[in-house]
């Protein structure tokens, strides 16, 4: 997760444009600047193994994902593409590193790029970005998580989202509120106003252990002008969690706790459970969460939340403004990446097959109906991560798969256009 990544707010076109769908045939690959070659690897037997986040039930997804393996190795018969069924996680992963088992195009989460390119774990792919000519395709911002100092690139980026505050539409408005919380003071107090212990529930939740309950804390720390860590100018860096804006943060969630009695009692609540039982009326969220309760509401509107669950309650809003009126969010998102152990020739196979799957004539569609699939598609509100007109072309494509109540998500798409979001 980076905090400098929200420069992407500056350009921000979320898959809520309206603009017209285009269909398969009008996903033509001069819309986006690349080169594919005739053949790869000077026609030269190459096998490549891909890592696909698939599970056992997604037998569509996985129909869809070999149909397009398929297309590929007809159009590069020399090519075979063996797919390896594994998700991320730093345990296994650097298991897999050091058994030298890494698959040659793997995915990771945005907190891993600069520390593998550290370790030599990526391939360079600045040379391949060259050979067939793809420039300016990507945000700047995205392409520096993805980059070293020296602007060499070692990643391919996914999908990108910023943590925001998720909502409960009904639940502000019976409380007399129109609009969700604008700073940490206002939400603060509409917590205390919409906490009801009587009927359990809580007017707001957060992650409050392991992981996930730094990450939030980080979140609001930043919010309130803390460092976290200080550069010493000569080397060194401090940790700045026992001191000033970072402490403020602390003191601020125990205040929600035990002055405005806000937070959930069992301080291990998972806040976005909280929103799906209706425990909870506000809660920090990543903007793709709101897809995976989308994933998800099949089962429970039929089932134990039926009376409670209806995806069009749920609204999304932009982190709160801290004392310096500015509001800071997280972020992160996916890459692929190259393992650098790769030959060359399996290193230009994988290449090709990422960027053919994502921007070659006639995969365009395929490959954003397999995303629309994943709990980021369908207008969850995410962060771009194309730059200007290609990022308008891809809207154009996936505003036909739109499901989602994207009005609901305008406090959030409005505060990063605006450039509130920093």
């Amino acid at each position: 997760m980076t905090r400098k990544l929200l420069v992407l707010c500056l350009i921000v076109v979320l898959a809520i444009s309206v603009m017209p769908a285009v269909g398969q045939d009008g996903a033509d690959e001069s819309l986006f600047p690349i080169q594919f070659p005739e053949e790869i690897a000077e026609g030269r037997e190459v096998t490549i193994s891909v890592a696909a986040a698939i599970g056992d039930d997604q037998v569509e997804v996985r129909e869809q994902w070999d149909a397009q393996i398929a297309r590929f190795e007809e159009q590069y018969p020399n090519v075979t593409v063996e797919t390896v069924i594994y998700a991320f996680s730093p345990e296994t992963f650097a298991a897999l590193v050091a058994g030298e088992q890494l698959p040659t195009l793997f995915e990771v989460p945005f907190t891993e790029p600069q520390k593998l390119i550290q370790q030599g774990v990526p391939a360079d792919l600045s040379p391949l970005f060259e050979k067939f000519g793809i420039s300016g395709l990507y945000n700047d911002a995205v392409m520096d998580v993805v980059s070293d100092e020296a602007g060499n690139v070692y990643g391919l980026p996914g999908f990108a989202y910023a943590l925001g505050l998720a909502y409960n539409i009904p639940a502000l408005n019976d409380a007399g509120y129109d609009a969700p919380p604008a700073t940490y003071e206002e939400l603060a107090e509409m917590a205390a106003g919409l906490t009801d212990r009587e009927a359990f529930f809580s007017g707001f939740a957060m992650n409050m252990q392991g992981g996930g309950g730094g990450w939030h804390f980080t979140n609001i720390a930043y919010g309130f002008g803390a460092d976290i860590i200080r550069d010493n100018g000569d080397g060194t860096y401090t940790a700045t969690f026992g001191e000033g804006p970072a402490v403020e943060a602390m003191q601020y969630i125990y205040d929600l706790r035990w002055e405005y009695d806000a937070l959930p009692l069992d301080l291990a609540t998972n806040p976005t459970l909280a929103l799906l039982e209706d425990t909870g009326a506000m809660a920090i969220q990543g903007g793709d969460s709101l897809g995976w309760l989308r994933l998800n509401a099949a089962g429970w509107a039929e089932g134990e939340y039926a009376d409670t669950f209806d995806l069009g309650n749920f609204g999304f809003a932009a982190m709160p403004a801290g004392p310096d009126g500015n509001r800071y969010a997280l972020t992160g998102g996916t890459a692929r990446m190259i393992n650098g152990n790769a030959s060359a020739d399996e290193q230009e196979a994988a290449f090709i097959y990422q960027m053919w799957k994502e921007f070659s004539d006639g995969e365009i569609v395929p490959t954003r109906e397999i995303f629309h699939n994943t709990q980021a598609g369908q207008g969850a509100p995410i962060l771009p991560i194309l730059a200007g007109e290609y990022q308008e072309a891809m809207d154009a494509i996936d505003a036909s798969y739109i499901t989602m109540p994207v009005e609901n998500y305008e406090p959030f798409v409005s505060a990063v256009q605006n450039g509130e979001s920093v």
